[in-house]
């Protein structure tokens, strides 16, 4: 099979329309949007509406229309609808400010008209209301329904097979929320053609995507990746390829700002990265996290006691289990567990490593197995519902780790962490984080290393609360490690 004949690992025939109505995402997203405050309206109708037309209840129903208009207004403003397929994170923020600026534009005619600050009061009230259930339903929408349905993902070919292309190839598989189906590489190396990266074919050169339709028809837009090796070419490149639509990565972990924006400086295009002094943000978050941890230790006192008889009696050994960890610099501290291993783990894992090639080299990859049979009976559902970790509380009150922050890492894989340790290790280690809400046990070591640096280089309170929520979710739905 010759290398310059790549049509044997890639069906040509032209990609399929999408299963999908011709209703883009983003007009989907706003009647699910219409539909949810339609049913909000009618439901506040018939709990608090009057029968009686009276003035009062005239000012209401405008108070209430006034609300639930405002809502896909705003939302259009900040281009939520158009973030139909794109990261939720992304679309949390927009929505927080969306709400932000309607309370903003209530509040202005509250202050100045006296006569109808229960109008302004009522409309507010309705519009934030609106804002979580369209959230809900967007969320919903986006990360169940679309995400499930595989046409509708849009087709991309990634151009660039080396380990930045594999990345994201890898991340968009696992992720279907992102909306994007990569179908195949194209690389100008030909020792990559004819072989599979991330479970995709290296198809051949870039030049095929503009001499053969065939090979363009595959995808609706193409994604460049690791644009460091195209460097002035770049440009080229983009308007060689036959797409309307190119993402240029600017690579794994170089920007890691939620609120980076782009700029054109006559011509230059420049990314603008906001860098914010996290101080009084920690001091506020240390505030919270004693306030927070004292409160969770009492009210969960009884399940904590009952989690230690259940592992007595499940086998033998102390109930908690101590590590030490990594807390920045050369500090460390011993973090608690309730143990979900028999005694002698370790040595345990150091004989299965040994004697079975598939799980080290799983180890290798993830720093954990899928099926670890050092776990108890106990301790597997202690793992799966995350109350083995209900002991950090402790640790959280004596300030040796937060609520939520990196992943608390273990001396021995600082090596592995790299020059990432100098900005993971600028935060205290979190009970929870933004890779715990974002793959866990599914990510390899190094993407939880990129995304403790993206947290702790994007931390803030609303980041906070996001990852709150969703550990509630995870937790509720007993995904655990």
């Amino acid at each position: 099979m010759s290398k310059l004949d790549p049509e044997a690992v890639i069906n040509l025939a032209p990609v399929k329309k999408t299963a999908m109505p011709t209703v883009g995402p983003g007009l989907l997203l706003a009647l699910s949007d219409g539909f949810m405050l339609a049913l909000l309206g009618w439901t506040l109708i018939q709990l608090f509406g009057s029968d009686t037309l009276t003035a009062e209840a005239d000012l209401s129903q405008r108070a209430l229309v006034t609300g639930l208009m405002l809502v896909p207004l705003v939302k259009s403003v900040f281009g939520i609808y158009s973030l139909g397929r794109f990261d939720y994170l992304e679309r949390t923020r927009r929505t927080f400010q969306a709400a932000l600026l309607s309370v903003a534009v209530l509040a202005v005619p509250f202050i100045v008209m006296d006569g109808f600050r229960s109008f302004f009061v009522e409309a507010l009230s309705v519009a934030l209301i609106g804002f979580a259930i369209t959230y809900a339903a967007d969320l919903l929408l986006v990360h169940g329904l679309m995400a499930s349905a595989l046409n509708w993902r849009t087709p991309v070919v990634i151009v660039g097979a080396g380990p930045q292309g594999a990345a994201i190839a890898e991340k968009l598989q696992r992720l279907p929320w992102l909306g994007m189906r990569p179908v195949c590489f194209f690389d100008d190396d030909d020792t990559l053609w004819q072989t599979r990266v991330a479970n995709l074919p290296v198809v051949g050169s870039t030049d095929l995507l503009a001499k053969s339709p065939a090979y363009a028809q595959q995808a609706q837009a193409a994604i460049v990746a690791d644009i460091g090796r195209h460097k002035k070419e770049l440009t080229a490149l983009v308007e060689r390829l036959p797409f309307k639509q190119v993402y240029c990565l600017l690579g794994e972990g170089n920007v890691s700002a939620v609120d980076a924006t782009y700029h054109n400086l006559h011509g230059s295009l420049a990314l603008r990265v906001s860098v914010r002094p996290p101080t009084s943000y920690l001091r506020i978050r240390r505030a919270l996290d004693i306030l927070l941890s004292a409160m969770l230790l009492v009210a969960v006192a009884p399940l904590m006691l009952g989690i230690a008889a259940a592992i007595r009696l499940d086998s033998p050994g102390p109930v908690m289990f101590r590590q030490k960890r990594w807390a920045g610099g050369d500090k460390t501290f011993d973090v608690l567990k309730f143990r979900s291993m028999h005694i002698n783990a370790e040595e345990h894992l150091q004989r299965l490593l040994e004697n079975d090639p598939k799980m080290r080299e799983e180890y290798m990859t993830y720093h954990k197995l899928t099926y670890d049979p050092r776990i108890t009976p106990v301790g597997r559902f202690l793992r799966k519902t995350s109350l083995d970790e209900l002991p950090q509380l402790v640790n959280i009150l004596m300030g040796d780790m937060s609520l939520i922050g990196p992943r608390a890492y273990m001396p021995k894989e600082l090596p592995e962490v790299g020059a990432s340790a100098d900005v993971i290790g600028s935060v205290r280690p979190g009970l929870t984080g933004y890779w715990q809400v974002s793959g866990r046990h599914r990510t390899t070591f190094q993407e939880r290393v990129a995304m403790d640096v993206f947290y702790v280089r994007n931390c803030g309170l609303l980041f906070d609360f996001y990852i709150l929520c969703k550990t509630a979710v995870i937790v509720l739905k007993g995904e655990g490690s």
